[in-house]
């Protein structure tokens, strides 16, 4: 019997016995332990390319996220172009805020993409609802910002044709969840051009942005350039080197 045969009845073996009745258990823990291997190869592989790192910090605060945000837009000139800026996961508004007053320029677009009622699904340790607004927008007065309301699935689809993907574009995963950054990024593909950006939020979570981040890239082809890190890679920003617009 060769190697193919094998595999294809041993496979055939274990369902007929319902393996799954015996070990279904550790299933989700050995995805996510997979993913945490994958995560830990691929920071010890491009922790050199970073232009920022603070890794390793024994104080991490979130709002820190701000340092890497604002070195970024220094190193490229950010502060006075014309962008246009998606952010999923609006929360609070915290990271939107910032953006908005550190991009002056009046022809930039902001869209903030948010449920506003917090989480649809369980996260970790939260339960779905955490982190809601009651379904109201943040407090951010600026006339170039656009609020939608929703789940991604149903909502970006339809605003599409409204944005300005010609702009230089800042992408802004703060979903949390796998199932929404992955269903973003995959929607958001064909609109990448080399020199647009990803900057995700809770980027060493293996089982939700990681993993997202993992599957998109394997599966699209992708080539990402890591260029920022801070948290010990909670938050990364990475530079499109290739898109769906590369010639």
């Amino acid at each position: 019997m060769n190697k193919v045969k094998f595999i294809k009845k041993t496979k055939a073996f274990l369902v007929m016995i319902k393996i799954h009745k015996a070990f279904g258990f550790l299933a989700n823990l050995l995805i996510y332990t997979g993913y945490l291997l994958k995560m830990s190869k691929w920071i010890d592989r491009n922790k050199s390319v970073l232009h920022y790192n603070d890794f390793y910090n024994r104080n991490v605060l979130h709002k820190d996220r701000e340092q890497l945000y604002a070195a970024f837009a220094s190193d490229y000139q950010f502060g006075n172009r014309q962008i246009t800026y998606l952010e999923f996961g609006v929360g609070h508004g915290n990271s939107l805020r910032w953006w908005v007053e550190n991009n002056l320029h009046p022809d930039s677009s902001f869209w903030g993409f948010d449920t506003f009622e917090g989480l649809p699904e369980k996260y970790g340790n939260y339960d779905a609802g955490k982190f809601s607004l009651d379904g109201n927008f943040p407090d951010i007065q600026d006339d170039r910002i656009k609020f939608i309301k929703g789940l991604f699935q149903h909502t970006l689809l339809k605003v599409l044709p409204e944005i300005h993907f010609e702009d230089p574009l800042i992408i802004h995963i703060d979903s949390d969840l796998y199932s929404a950054a992955l269903f973003t990024l995959g929607i958001l593909y064909p609109y990448l051009k080399p020199g647009d950006y990803i900057i995700f939020d809770e980027f060493v979570v293996p089982g939700h942005e990681f993993k997202a981040f993992e599957d998109f890239t394997r599966s699209f082809y992708l080539d990402l350039e890591p260029v920022g890190a801070i948290n010990n890679y909670l938050q990364m920003i990475f530079r499109v080197r290739h898109g769906a617009h590369t010639n």
